[in-house]
Order: C-alpha cells, then sequence, then structure tokens
C-alpha cells in the first residue's frame, strides 16, 4: 500500500556494502520477479524489500525477512509506471539500517484500462482488476447474519477472492464465515471515479452464497432477481461491452439502463428478443434467447455482437445511462441472472472491440469466445 511522508536514502550504509539484482527489469503486472540483495563487509540479520514509484512519490512495501532472496509478485494494485527497487541490510535490528541498494524496473500492465485500445472507459466494473493505477475497494459488502458492512481490496492476484482484505488484515472469508454476502456498493475503475449503489437490502445482488463466491466461468458476479443500483453520475455511451447471462426464460436482464433505455439480456419474452439495446425510441436485437453466458459487444452506431459475432446490424441514438440491474417492473422487465463485467465509452470503439473481447475474456475460464 502506498506510504506517506517517506524520505529516500540518500547513499550507501556505514561498514559494509549491499548490492541487489532482479530476475526480469521490464515485467508485468502479475509476474513474479525474484529480487536479490548480496550484503559485502558485513552479515545483516535481515533484510527490508520495497519499491519506489518515482512519479507520484509513492513507497508500495515488498517484504521483511532474514533470507536476501524475494519472489515478488506484482500486484495489479501497483500501479504501470518505472520504479526503484531498493534492498537494505539491516543489522543489530531496526532500525539500524547498515547498507542498502537499488535497481529500477520498468513495469507494463495489460490489464484492459492500461492498453492503448482499452483506454478512456466511463465505466469499467468487474470483480478483476482492470486499471493498474486504481487502488479502491474491489466492493462493499453487506453481511447476512447481521447486516454489517466491510470493503474489500482485489487480492494479490488481481481479483476479489475469499483472500481479499479490508486493508486492516481482516480476509473476506474470515469475515463473511458461511453466511451471504450481498453487494452494497460496485466501483467502476475509471479514472472519475463512478460507483453504483443500493441503499436498499432488498435492491442488493447476492456476490456470495452461503460463504462461497458467485460466478460466471470462474470469474466472480453478482446475481439477482429485480435488484437495482443507482449509478453516482449519469453516463452517456456509444459503445459498451458486458458479460452476463439469464438465470430463467420469460425474463429479461435489464443491466445497464436509463429510462426505457440501455442494454439489456432477453430470455424467451415476447416482445424482447434476444440481447439487445434500446435508445427508448429505436431498439436492436438479436436473436440470442437463452441460458448461457454470453459477452456482448454493443455500438450504437455499428449494431451488436455476442461472443465475437456479429449478430445484428444497425444504429440507435447514443445512450444515457443511470442505473445497473435496473428493476424497470412488470412486463417481465427486471433482473434475473449474473453480471460479471460492464465497461463502457462515450467513444464508437467498433475498431478495438477484437482487442478489448480477448482481453476481457482472458478473465474467464472457460472462454466465452470460440
Amino acid at each position: 500500500m502506498p506510504g506517506v511522508g517517506f524520505i529516500r536514502p540518500s547513499g550507501g550504509g556505514v561498514g559494509g556494502s549491499v548490492s541487489v539484482v532482479v530476475s526480469d527489469a521490464s515485467p508485468s503486472i502479475g509476474d513474479t520477479i525474484t529480487i536479490t540483495g548480496t550484503a559485502s563487509g558485513y552479515t545483516p540479520d535481515s533484510y527490508l524489500f520495497f519499491a519506489y514509484d518515482n512519479t507520484a512519490d509513492e513507497i508500495y512495501f515488498i517484504a521483511e525477512q532474514a533470507s536476501n532472496t524475494f519472489d515478488w509478485t506484482i500486484s495489479g494494485l501497483i500501479p504501470a509506471t518505472n520504479l526503484t527497487i531498493y534492498v537494505l541490510g539491516v543489522q543489530n535490528g531496526t532500525p539500524d539500517i547498515t547498507a542498502f541498494d537499488t535497481v529500477d524496473i520498468v513495469v507494463s500492465s495489460s490489464l484492459l484500462l492500461d492498453t492503448v485500445e482499452g483506454a478512456g472507459a466511463n465505466f469499467a466494473f468487474s470483480f478483476f482488476s482492470l486499471r493498474s493505477g486504481y487502488n479502491g475497494f474491489a466492493a462493499l459488502i453487506r453481511r447476512s447474519s447481521d447486516n454489517a458492512q466491510k470493503g474489500f481490496y482485489f487480492d494479490t492476484n488481481n481479483v476479489l477472492s475469499l483472500s481479499s482484505e479490508d486493508g486492516s488484515g481482516t480476509t473476506l472469508g474470515d469475515w463473511i464465515t458461511t453466511d451471504d454476502g450481498y453487494l452494497v456498493t460496485g466501483y467502476s475503475q475509471d479514472t472519475a471515479g463512478v460507483t453504483f449503489t443500493a441503499s436498499n437490502a432488498a435492491d442488493q445482488c447476492r456476490i456470495i452464497i452461503g460463504g462461497s463466491l458467485v460466478d460466471i466461468n470462474d470469474a466472480v458476479a453478482m446475481v439477482g432477481n429485480n435488484e437495482l443500483y443507482l449509478i453516482s453520475t449519469s453516463l452517456t455511451v456509444k459503445s459498451a461491452f458486458i458479460v452476463a447471462k439469464n438465470d430463467g426464460y420469460n425474463a429479461t436482464n435489464s443491466l445497464f439502463n436509463g429510462v426505457s433505455e440501455g442494454f439489456s439480456w432477453g430470455g424467451s419474452f415476447s416482445g424482447v428478443n434476444g440481447i439487445n439495446m434500446s435508445d427508448g425510441s429505436n431498439n436492436l436485437w438479436t436473436g440470442v434467447e437463452d441460458l448461457n453466458p454470453h459477452l456482448a459487444s454493443f455500438f450504437v452506431d455499428t449494431g451488436i455482437y455476442v461472443d465475437g459475432n456479429l449478430q445484428a446490424s444497425g444504429t440507435i441514438n447514443d445512450i444515457t445511462i443511470t442505473t445497473v440491474a435496473n428493476r424497470q417492473g412488470g412486463g417481465g422487465l427486471g433482473m434475473y441472472g449474473k453480471i460479471a463485467c460492464i465497461v463502457s465509452y462515450a467513444t464508437d470503439k467498433t475498431a478495438d472491440r477484437a482487442a478489448i473481447e480477448a482481453n476481457i475474456d482472458s478473465n474467464f475460464t472457460p472462454s466465452l469466445l470460440p
């Protein structure tokens, strides 16, 4: 986690030295690199390992241990940036630091919002990391047994899991035990910090059932029936990428919507056919009406792709979005299924469709794409 008020050491120590090497000076987020500090002229009692972000002036603690070698898995909480790795040899106990050395590395990222094709989203929600610079909660969760609420971060694998912590050492698994967990607030990983919240318990989707996380193809999802989340600011959308599935026929998941407009997953319901989008006056829908998980890509100037294939061609007006899992009430429109990922843009991303789809799909096992 970032530190506060850190002053970088400006030179070596007294009575000895430490040299530092890394196994990879150009790693990507998610990679594991080996950091080795070798002392000369003295024998440290322990070694301190940390990384310093020279751009943001932030420190990231890595480890303190007796061994001079540490295998560091670079978390998605570390930004894609230039870092300086420090190893300090400590003799006679902290804080009597005898010597240190540094090595520079350049961390890159394949997370969607860090890529050229995926940058610029105005809404980017999932229970896996989409941007290396995002260090907020993955979810604010309500526990069913006592209605207590707690926020949890992504784990070291850049996903929400039962190993995710609250920032004070409590894991989601230890906190939730065998209870159900409900999503109170979801967090977009866009740079504007958009959120969506269901203040009423009856409007909240479950993401944990009996102590186990809900998922779509091994990626955590939210599941509900007529839930409703209000977005903190309205959004203009020209392109959207959504992973979801229906859990029943004769119902339609209104997933990402405004008033009578948005993106929906249709079941076998008369008049609302397949995966569709609407601007309130004009509609475009596909014939995909099943209970399988799908990755659908919507472009108001082009049409709808489902699992990488063009299923409907046409144009509609830009869509104004104000809700997630929209409960429209009556006529079978509501929330009856699962949502794992929503990423939207105010621009036309048709040219980047395949690359964005592949990036999103890499988080799902089995794959959603052919």
